[in-house]
């Protein structure tokens, strides 16, 4: 009786275990086989059951190192490799740069308001390579230090970080006849168009209208003559507005502050044939100096 308790046990084992390798050899399902690939990718196995293949693992260059998802981008550069690729294309507004799709810095057209000035606020210091920073970076020239920037973010001027010399405006009882007159400070305020008031006044004469020409000549690193202009009455106006900010970014990049009680500056706003409007940075930002009287320049950049 025990002998055949014994047999039936073994014979109950190895059934078991035949019925277990029977099933396994009756799976049918390709990915449980092993076979993930939908094509034949080059030297594959197809699957006995259906099309469906297992294909060796892609040997890919370190190169091969981005998925390029993401915001900014449009999708990878050339052929994928392992589903990464070399580089990436990025997306309108965006840059390939060190490794990513960055949002594109616009660097200023001198003269010209393309939008760079987005990336720049009053009393950031401008160099010579177009960007600006609230900070002295190490290795770039500081050119000017922003003063102005316009209510939509689009435009600014910035100031050059020195006075270029004394010189008179032009000459007394002369008026620029293409150059509007501004009678009141309430309209002076609002002139911000230092180089097109500047372009106006110079057509009249190096050796008589010697502050305008001062302005034009003036150039940097990063900059010629011809980008530099005799600021308007409204950039004192809002330098005389934001003085601290500015003068803290003249300190940061070696340049010499605006001191309100006896810094004299022309603008290049007429008043009259008698008169043109300087800085007057103790009171209002804004006063009214004869023309032959000798002044400070500082020239701007438009951007």
């Amino acid at each position: 009786m025990r002998y055949y308790l014994a047999i039936t046990t073994s014979v109950l084992a190895f059934t078991s275990a035949s019925l277990v390798r029977a099933q396994d050899c009756a799976i049918t399902d390709c990915s449980a086989l092993g076979y993930t690939e939908s094509s034949n990718q080059g030297n594959c196995l197809k699957c006995p059951f259906g099309n469906a293949w297992a294909c060796p693992e892609e040997q890919c260059s370190p190169d091969y190192q981005y998925t390029c998802t993401g915001t900014g981008y449009t999708g990878g550069s050339g052929e994928a490799c392992g589903g990464k690729y070399k580089s990436c294309n990025c997306a309108s507004g965006y840059e390939w740069k060190d490794g990513t799709c960055q949002k594109e810095i616009l660097k200023p057209e001198w003269g010209k308001c393309n939008g760079s000035a987005k990336n720049c606020n009053i009393g950031d210091i401008l160099y010579s390579d177009g960007t600006c920073s609230p900070q002295n970076i190490s290795g770039k020239t500081p050119i000017a230090v922003v003063v102005y920037k316009s209510d939509d973010g689009n435009c600014a001027q910035a100031m050059a970080l020195n006075s270029v010399g004394n010189y008179i405006w032009g000459p007394y009882g002369t008026d620029i006849s293409p150059l509007q007159n501004y009678v009141s400070y309430a309209a002076v305020s609002l002139d911000f168009a230092s180089c097109k008031n500047t372009s106006k006044i110079i057509v009249n004469g190096k050796n008589e209208f010697q502050a305008a020409w001062a302005a034009h000549e003036y150039k940097t690193e990063g900059t010629s003559t011809g980008n530099w202009c005799l600021p308007g009455g409204g950039i004192m106006v809002s330098i005389k507005i934001n003085m601290s900010a500015i003068n803290n970014g003249f300190n940061l990049s070696g340049g010499t502050p605006i001191i309100e009680t006896n810094s004299h500056l022309w603008s290049s706003s007429e008043y009259s044939n008698i008169i043109s409007w300087c800085s007057f940075f103790a009171i209002s930002g804004l006063d009214e100096c004869y023309k032959d009287s000798s002044l400070e320049v500082r020239p701007v950049l438009e951007f």
